[in-house]
C-alpha cells in the first residue's frame, strides 16, 4: 500500500528534533505542477484528507499552523476499479473529466506489437514543433484571461439543466453543483481555446466524459446529447440535421483557423 511519505514527502528529521511535524515536500505532490496518481482509489485515510485539500483548495497543511500553496495545474488519476465507499466517491467527484480505457482489441494488439518504438535515443525528436515554447503557466494564464470574455448562452444553460435532470432521473446519478460549475468552466475553456467568445453546442460534447458514474452510462449520455443539443430533433431527419449542424460548425471553425495560419 502507498504511504503518505511517497506522495507528500518524508518527515523532516531535523524538525522532529524540535518537536515539529514537518514534511520535506520538495519534489513531491505539494510542489508539483502536473501529477499522475496511479491506483488512486486505493488511497487510505492517512492520505485521503490531505489529498482532497490539495485537489480542492490547492493547499497543503505542513505542520501546525503552516498551510502551503500548491502550484498544481493538472492531476491525472488512474484506477483498475471504481470506488466503493462514500469517502472515495468524494475523491472521484474531484476529477472533472472521466475516460474509460478498455482492453486492447486483437487487431490493436497486433498493431502495437509490430509498431516501432517511439523512443528516440538522446531525447531528440525531429518531429517536435520547435515553435511551441510557451510554458504551462503561460498557457494557463492566457486561457484564464480569455475566459472573462466567454459567455454561456441561455440555450446552453437549459441544455445542462435538462441533462442533469436526465442523469438523475433516468440513470440515478447525482451530479453536485460543484461539478456542474466546473463543467461550465471547462466548456468556456474549450470555446476560448478555439478562439470563440461564446460556448457552442460542439463544446457540450465534453459533457459525456464528465457526468457518468460508471462507464456504461456514457453511451446513454452521449445519445441524449445528440438528441437534444441541436435544432430539429423531433423531425424524421433529426440525425441528418444534427450531423449537418455540427459539421458546418466544425468546417467554419477549421476555415477560421486556416485563415490565421
Amino acid at each position: 500500500f502507498t504511504t503518505p511519505e511517497e506522495i507528500f514527502g518524508p518527515l523532516s528529521l531535523r524538525a522532529l528534533e524540535n518537536d515539529e511535524y514537518v514534511r520535506c515536500i520538495e519534489g513531491f505532490l505539494p510542489t508539483a505542477t502536473v501529477a499522475f496518481l496511479d491506483e488512486i482509489f486505493k488511497a487510505n485515510s492517512a492520505i485521503l484528507n490531505s489529498l482532497l485539500t490539495i485537489l480542492n483548495e490547492r493547499k497543503f497543511d505542513n505542520g501546525a499552523g503552516t498551510r502551503v500553496s500548491c502550484p498544481l495545474k493538472c492531476v491525472i488519476g488512474a484506477s483498475n476499479e471504481l470506488p466503493d465507499s462514500e469517502e472515495l466517491d468524494a475523491l472521484l467527484d474531484r476529477f472533472l473529466l472521466r475516460s474509460y480505457v478498455g482492453s486492447v482489441s486483437d487487431d490493436g494488439l497486433i498493431e502495437i506489437l509490430s509498431a516501432k518504438s517511439s523512443y528516440i535515443s538522446g531525447g531528440q525528436n525531429d518531429g517536435l514543433d520547435a515553435s511551441i515554447s510557451a510554458t504551462l503557466e503561460e498557457v494557463v494564464a492566457e486561457i484564464s484571461t480569455a475566459l472573462g470574455d466567454v459567455s454561456i448562452g441561455q440555450n446552453i444553460c437549459i441544455l445542462i439543466r435538462d441533462l442533469r435532470s436526465f442523469v438523475r432521473d433516468e440513470l440515478g446519478v447525482y451530479v453536485s453543483d460543484r461539478r456542474l460549475v466546473k463543467a461550465s468552466r471547462l466548456l468556456k475553456v474549450s470555446a476560448a481555446s478555439h478562439g470563440r467568445q461564446s460556448v457552442d453546442f460542439v463544446d457540450c460534447l465534453l459533457l459525456q466524459h464528465i457526468l457518468w458514474q460508471v462507464p456504461e452510462q456514457r453511451g446513454a449520455i452521449r445519445e441524449w446529447l445528440w438528441d437534444n443539443m441541436t435544432p430539429g430533433k423531433s423531425s424524421d431527419n433529426s440525425i441528418v440535421d444534427q450531423t449537418k449542424f455540427l459539421l458546418e460548425g466544425l468546417a467554419s471553425e477549421s476555415l477560421s483557423i486556416m485563415k490565421k495560419t
